[in-house]
């Protein structure tokens, strides 16, 4: 049976993997049909209708299971739209950093030697540097917006894919079928893409998962600070912010937000340590 074979059935039998698998999937499916699930615009102000209480609080309505904020705005239409910022944007950064920290992991890890030298100096740069420090800098030097906040988290999370990569190809470049590649005649883009790559997905998948729950949660912090995600777009990092004035007097408009951040986190790190026992079930505790 092949190695993918046999992850996907332990993946299968893995409750951690169902129980947050289907959590993410929920979320992901209410963000893309957040048009059908409720009728209201989630940037559409109704002052006269400000801070309805959610269904199940005496004065709440169905009319908004969630309640309202300040300005009127429907805030399950804001959640469910929310959902979808927080979760592209902490895709895209895994894209962008998993792309940079890939590339210089192999390099490193492959040919050794000078190039080593070189990504491990950029590496132990890069983690003398707060996270949260320098994209607050960046932030407000250059301005604030979505593709700018995502393009600065994708460039401060490269770190741990590149050190992970870095191992694994180390590891995996002393194996006798790596050897008869060369001994052969093999070309090194197909070592590379053909032998190594393929071999070291297990521990990119669950890095990926990691940076994944950090983006998102990098997002929410910086937008708590004001320096995330602006108006009139909404994520729900910018929904805990623009609630935090109203902590003791609306508990709830900073609870239903922070769940829901907690709930995909959780899930998230569900997944991630699935797939890490069942790509390298000799390391599961």
């Amino acid at each position: 049976m092949s190695p993918g074979r046999v992850a996907l059935r332990r993946a299968i039998r893995h409750g951690g993997f169902w129980i947050g698998g289907t959590i993410i999937f929920v979320i992901v499916l209410m963000a893309i049909f957040a048009p059908l699930l409720t009728p209201y615009d989630p940037s559409v102000q109704s002052l006269s209708e400000g801070f309805v209480p959610p269904v199940w609080a005496e004065a709440g309505s169905w009319e908004h299971p969630l309640g309202t904020d300040n300005l009127g705005r429907d805030y399950f239409a804001r959640l469910l739209y929310g959902a979808r910022i927080s979760l592209g944007l902490g895709l895209l950064t895994v894209i962008i950093s998993g792309t940079i920290g890939t590339a210089m992991g192999i390099t490193a890890g492959y040919w050794g030697g000078w190039p080593d030298m070189i990504i491990n100096f950029f590496i132990t740069v890069r983690l003398t540097l707060p996270v949260v420090l320098v994209a607050l800098v960046v932030v407000a030097l250059i301005g604030s917006s979505l593709w700018l906040l995502i393009l600065v988290i994708g460039l401060l999370l490269w770190d741990r894919f590149a050190i992970v990569v870095r191992s694994a190809t180390q590891q995996l470049a002393q194996r006798e079928y790596i050897t008869s590649a060369r001994a052969i005649g093999s070309s090194t883009p197909r070592i590379l893409f053909r032998e190594i790559l393929p071999n070291i997905t297990g521990p990119l998948v669950v890095v990926t998962s990691i940076e994944i729950a950090h983006a998102i949660l990098l997002e929410a912090a910086l937008s708590f600070l004001g320096l995330g995600v602006q108006p009139p777009d909404v994520s729900w990092g910018l929904m805990v912010a623009e609630a935090k004035a109203q902590l003791l007097f609306r508990p709830w408009m900073i609870a239903i937000p922070g769940a829901a951040l907690v709930l995909l986190i959780f899930a998230i790190n569900l997944v991630g340590d699935a797939l890490r026992d069942v790509t390298t079930p000799e390391g599961k505790a």
